[in-house]
Parts: C-alpha cells; structure tokens; sequence
C-alpha cells in the first residue's frame, strides 16, 4: 500500500488544524497501525495517544518532519482499519513521531470520533487500557489466505460490497487488489460465473473489484459476460468502456503515446469478434468505432500542439511571423 495522493476522487475530505491538537483531548492506546509514506515506504507501528486531531506514533521506519502519511489502525470492535488518509509528520525523534491529521474522509472522520467518545468515557471511568488490543481480521493474513482460493475470496467480497457498496472500493476491494495483484485466470473465471448465474448486484460487485485491474486484458471474459447480460444499462457498460479504455503510466510514451495506447486496445477488441454472443459482438463493433474516433481525436490534438509550439519558436527566433501558414490538417 503507497501514498495515495491524487487517487482519491470521490471522498468527502475535511481538513483538520494541526494547532488544534494541543487543545484537544487525547487518549492514551496502543493501537497497531500500517503506515505508508516513510522515507522507508511501508512498515507497522503502534499508535501511543490519539487525538481527533493527530497521535503520537512509535515505528522504527525513518520519519521526517514535513512527510506526508496514510496510516490504517487497528481498533478493537471495528472489523476494518480505521484509515487515515493523510498524517504530516510534525515532530520526530529516534523511534517517536507526532503526526496531525490533515486528511480523513467523512465517514472515518466519524467512525474516530465513536473511538474518542468510547474511550474518553472509559478513561473517565479508570478503565486501564495499557495492553496492544487484538488487530481485525484484515491485519491478520487475511489476505495471504483469501489469496489461495478465488472462491472464497469472491464470496467475502461480495458480502462485503452488499453491506457498503460506497466504502468497498477503499476497504474489501483494496483488501482483494492486495490479495490478488493481478486478476489470475482463477479469478476471472470465478467472477465470471458469477455474473452469469447472478444479477445487479453481482455483476456491479465484479465491476467494481474489476477497478483494480483497468486495462487489462485478463478481465476480458468478465467484461463480456457483463455485456452480454446487461447490453442495454447505459451506467455498466459506461464501467465497461472505462476498463477497456484505461492505459498504465508505463503503457503510454512519446507524443502519440495515448493514441497508440488505444490502437492497441482496439486490436485487443478484434478477439471479441469472434464470440457467439451477439451483444457481445455489436459492444466490439461499436466500441472498436468509438476508439477510432479517439485515437483520430487525440492525434489532431498532439498535431495542432507541435503546430502551435513550431510557430512560437519561428516567432520568438525571428521577431515576426513573415508569412508563416499552419499546414491543414
């Protein structure tokens, strides 16, 4: 698990002042935590204190102040991580750290206020709270086990995206991506025999654990079961063209780069051709046209643009434009 800047598109995101931590009440746990963001990347440490507004954090990862955190910690009673989306290192000195949290989505904003409120009122009560508490199940090689058995793995996810269809991407779909880094021919063949024998909800939860693995080729038979059952609701087979149409960082170089990215999508299209289905067959035709149009689209842009920048060299070199014409597209 790295950073996460930038990633996070449809969160609710509330800033929190770091001065406000000397003001604010704190409560003294040892709480495990995963922390990513380190000079040292990714590694574990226990949460001392916590506050609503920060925490004090041993871990033998190196930290500097100005460093910007993501820490997942482990509460007992909550079934998941309770996930800090950004912590900036304040202070910190030999294995110690002071962190303010600068970044919490809404619904874990509220799920640390429950911890505060619940463990203020058992300090008001003398309730000792000195040892490491026991870590949810998704702390416990949770992963290393589901990552053996596709079925299993499909079938607490599926569980876990009918209980929160909005979390899942963050929570049981990231817990699976880590699970399964790659959608495995197992994988996909499970998934698509549930979207074959199930309905909405089973081919949005495939959609869904499927945004782990955009642009690649190995979600193919899933995506042309989903088109096959569902070729005429416009939301799934949007979520269809978005996964075929995704590149990689690394996929895309040099200034046709994009549109050479999709020419090789299309090519990857001309395989569904030939399967029975018909919708299967007339999404390939449609789509194949489609990338057409954008890869035409995207090779103006980049055309126009080196245009644009040869006439800005001519005309910086020679102080005026004497009868310099763009060439027509």
């Amino acid at each position: 698990m790295g950073p996460i800047h930038g990633k996070v598109e449809d969160r609710s995101v509330m800033n929190l002042k770091a001065e406000d931590q000397r003001t604010e009440p704190r409560v003294c746990v040892q709480f495990r935590a995963m922390v990513s963001g380190s000079v040292q990347s990714e590694g574990t440490g226990i949460i001392l204190d916590l506050s609503r507004s920060g925490c004090r954090l041993e871990s033998p990862l190196l930290m500097l102040p100005g460093l910007s955190l993501e820490l997942r910690i482990a509460v007992l009673g909550l079934e998941w991580a309770l996930m800090i989306d950004g912590a900036d290192v304040q202070w910190a000195n030999e294995d110690t750290t002071g962190l303010a949290f600068v970044r919490i989505r809404e619904t874990e904003r509220q799920r640390l206020e429950n911890v505060m409120t619940t463990r203020l009122a058992r300090k008001s009560e003398d309730i000792d709270d000195e040892q490491v508490e026991p870590v949810p199940f998704e702390f416990q090689g949770l992963e290393a086990v589901l990552s053996k058995d596709p079925e299993l793995a499909i079938s607490k996810g599926l569980a876990w995206f009918t209980q929160d269809r909005v979390e899942f991407r963050f929570r049981g779909g990231s817990l699976l991506g880590r699970a399964f880094p790659t959608c495995t021919s197992e994988l996909a063949a499970t998934l698509g025999e549930l979207v074959k024998a199930g309905g909405d909800t089973e081919a949005d939860f495939s959609l869904a654990l499927l945004q782990n693995y955009l642009g690649s080729t190995s979600t193919d038979g899933v995506l042309k079961e989903i088109v096959s059952r569902f070729p005429h609701d416009d939301r799934k087979m949007s979520e269809v063209r978005i996964s075929i149409n995704s590149t990689g960082a690394s996929s895309v170089s040099g200034e046709f780069g994009l549109a050479e990215a999709w020419r090789v999508k299309k090519e990857s299209l001309t395989r569904w051709l030939t399967d029975e289905r018909q919708a299967v067959n007339a999404f390939a035709e449609q789509h194949m046209a489609e990338l057409d149009r954008m890869i035409l689209a995207e090779r103006r842009r980049v055309e126009a643009e080196r245009e644009l920048r040869e006439r800005s060299r001519h005309e910086d070199e020679s102080g005026h434009d004497h009868g310099y014409r763009a060439k027509p597209f």
